[in-house]
């Protein structure tokens, strides 16, 4: 599944480029996209991982009894996860470093991106408030709370950025 921000993203730049200005160089707006659709797909396949991770983490946490091998209280699933997570927080680093190599090749402007969404569940409470404190600072503070607003209450949103 690729992240919602490159679909965007995506979906923006094919609605474009037939409209497009001549001042751009087709053949590296081509280039550029294709290693933008690269690095999306490595970040889709970044992301998947991570969802398996949290899955394996979270069995881990409910069943340590039948999950928990090495009894060490999950701590190693733990680690898992937050590596992989780390993975896809600088695939998605490259997915927007690949964007703007896009925007200035294909002579576009690309203002807002949606927030990068992995393939995680914002609805598992051990995560959800993880999938958006990174974008603190990042993103203005009331789209980061009505994107959370879809799987949480307000409140909790709130709380959770306050962190």
């Amino acid at each position: 599944m690729i992240p919602r921000m490159v679909c965007v993203l995506l979906i923006g730049l094919a609605q474009w480029l037939p409209s497009a200005s001549s001042a751009a160089d087709w053949s590296s707006c081509a280039d550029d996209l294709d290693r933008l659709r690269r690095a999306s797909s490595d970040a889709a396949d970044i992301a998947n991982d991570v969802e398996s991770k949290a899955d394996e983490f979270q069995n881990c946490k409910s069943f340590p009894e039948i999950y928990d091998l090495l009894k060490d209280g999950c701590s190693y699933k733990a680690h898992s996860y937050r590596s992989a997570k780390s993975s896809l927080d600088l695939e998605l680093d490259t997915v927007n470093r690949r964007a703007r190599s896009v925007s200035s090749s294909c002579s576009v402007a690309i203002s807002a991106i949606d927030i990068p969404a992995t393939s995680l569940e914002p609805s598992k409470d051990y995560l959800w408030c993880d999938i958006y404190r990174p974008y603190k600072g990042k993103l203005p503070t009331e789209k980061l709370i009505k994107l959370c607003t879809e799987y949480k209450s307000e409140p909790d949103c709130r709380k959770c950025l306050a962190k």
